[in-house]
């Protein structure tokens, strides 16, 4: 049979349509894929209504709880200071300690302002203060409590009274010590006034909330500038403050390490880094959308992101994996401490520099001062 041959310009047209039919395809795809990046605007919405909704609401919530129960645990020690009922109030104290731990990062603009963190919690805490408190004459209640400077309550001093000494030693200055009634009255009167503290830091959050999911501007000002430099400046204190001052001072760890007394600074750290790479994922109650999701949704930097979370895998590994606290490493090995500590450096580096650049956040942390 004949080949059959097509005139050349039946042959032009269909090549011209061919062409045309394939270069649409191509650029609806392209269209297709434009479509589906999340703006800017809608990023930095998802992103704070999201932490605010699904993390600092309910995180208020369970810490009033956590407070109030640890009232009753003080009052039933009170009531009846044994071994059993010692060992029931330091549960409740550590429960509520480190659940404090996840919160403390969100010290964030109006909350800030108001200080009440520190009233919750702030370290290292004064011995001598609390204990001339204890043996002075004043009666100890919680607006006695109230009164006092940061350094003589929180969480810091009940741990003070608490793990100081040996259980022993613990029982016999609540029981048969000349100061036992007001040392008490002043541990009741330190859980309440935490719980007070804690409902106070729920009404401001109550306050801002609008505020806080809608300003979603550039610059210091805008919610999302706040969030990321939140998580930068917690991962800076748990270099400079718990990490660094052990590190350089290692003849007085009490003044270094933040739960020095009952020995669980590693531990608190590591829930600071798990609470961090949550907030940094966005994923509290499932999947979410976190700083991750506007770093690759709307800045399309999946590459910076694997990075990121690698380095907060790594650190939250070595400090699972360290077995000895932070007290006795700095004893046995303080090369160890400088290890962790570069774990947590690296993450800031990527933050304060790769993160903040790409998604043009303003950092305000100052290293010299720590604010």
């Amino acid at each position: 049979m004949d080949k059959m041959e097509y005139p050349k310009g039946i042959v032009y047209i269909g090549l011209f349509f061919g062409v045309l039919v394939l270069s649409m395809s191509c650029g609806s795809d392209d269209n297709q894929a434009v479509a589906e990046m999340t703006s800017v605007e809608e990023g930095r919405s998802l992103q704070l209504e999201n932490l605010y909704d699904t993390q600092i609401e309910p995180l208020q919530e369970e810490h009033i709880a956590l407070t109030e129960n640890l009232i009753e645990v003080a009052k039933a020690f009170k009531e009846m200071p044994t071994t059993t009922s010692l060992a029931n109030l330091k549960n409740s104290w550590s429960q509520a300690f480190m659940f404090w731990e996840q919160g403390e990062i969100y010290n964030i603009g109006v909350i800030r302002n108001s200080f009440v963190h520190a009233q919750i919690h702030e370290w290292p805490v004064n011995v001598q203060a609390i204990e001339g408190n204890i043996a002075g004459a004043a009666v100890i209640d919680e607006a006695y409590i109230a009164s006092l400077g940061v350094l003589s309550k929180g969480y810091g001093a009940m741990e003070y009274l608490l793990f100081h000494t040996s259980e022993k030693g613990i029982l016999s200055e609540m029981s048969s010590d000349e100061n036992a009634t007001n040392r008490l009255d002043y541990l009741v009167s330190l859980a309440e006034n935490l719980n007070t503290n804690a409902k106070n830091l729920q009404e401001l959050w109550k306050a801002t909330a609008s505020s806080f999911k809608t300003r979603l501007e550039s610059g210091v000002n805008g919610s999302q500038n706040l969030a990321v430099n939140a998580v930068i400046a917690e991962l800076e204190t748990i270099k400079l403050r718990k990490l660094e001052q052990v590190i350089n001072a290692p003849d007085s760890p009490e003044l270094g390490l933040e739960a020095f007394f009952s020995e669980t600074s590693r531990e608190a750290i590591l829930v600071n880094l798990e609470a961090l790479k949550e907030t940094y994922t966005g994923n509290f109650e499932g999947e979410g959308f976190g700083m991750e999701d506007y770093l690759v949704d709307v800045l399309d930097r999946s590459d910076l992101n694997d990075l990121i979370l690698a380095k907060f895998d790594e650190a939250i590994a070595l400090f699972g994996d360290t077995e000895s606290s932070l007290k006795k490493l700095t004893k046995n090995d303080p090369e160890k401490i400088e290890v962790l500590r570069d774990a947590v450096t690296e993450i800031i580096a990527l933050l304060k520099n790769d993160y903040s650049s790409a998604a043009n956040i303003v950092v305000t942390f100052n290293d010299n001062d720590g604010d």
